[in-house]
């Protein structure tokens, strides 16, 4: 999957041309099944998952993986992705309607309550708790079950992705 071209016709930050993002949901084995690695924002204080905005021309799974890196420090290829999860949600993170002008960058659109479209990748192993470095962007993080982070997480659209990743694994896990 590439990232799409604008549509000219629609406002960027629009419903029909939302701001692009993609992330990747990262787990450690826990006693009582896998362990979700959650991102407190120092911005905004919200939780969620490590992601970010595309670059002019990036995959989602290419952006994924530099936002990923980027706010953990952990390095992952195409190949460390569950294959078939991508788990979407189109939302506004802001009050105000979406601009009609266009916007300097994702940042200024966002702030302008723009329509943002996430995408999550599944990673396909465990991570080293160790291995996590977090960035400046985040002021916290936390492992926590699948139950604990959707008691975490504010917003519905990430506690399906917690809960459809979770689903995602045991399946992974009684396969093999």
């Amino acid at each position: 999957m590439t990232t799409p071209s604008p549509t000219p016709s629609a406002a960027f930050g629009s419903a029909a041309n939302p701001i692009l993002a993609a992330g990747v949901v990262l787990w450690r084995a826990g006693v009582d099944g896998p362990e979700f690695l959650l991102l407190k924002n120092r911005r905004h204080g919200t939780w969620s998952f490590a992601k970010g905005h595309l670059e002019t021309g990036e995959s989602l799974k290419a952006g994924a993986l530099r936002e990923v890196e980027e706010e953990t420090g952990v390095a992952l290829s195409a190949s460390d992705l569950v294959e078939g999860f991508a788990d979407t949600s189109i939302y506004r993170p802001g009050e105000a309607p979406a601009t009609t002008v266009h916007p300097a960058n994702n940042e200024q659109a966002e702030e302008l309550g723009a329509y943002k479209r996430v995408v999550y990748f599944l990673a396909t192993k465990p991570i080293k708790a160790t291995a996590v470095q977090l960035s400046e962007e985040h002021a916290d993080s936390c492992w926590l079950d699948e139950l604990a982070a959707m008691a975490r997480l504010e917003h519905q659209d990430l506690k399906r992705t917690v809960a459809r990743a979770a689903l995602r694994l045991a399946h992974l896990a009684s396969d093999s």
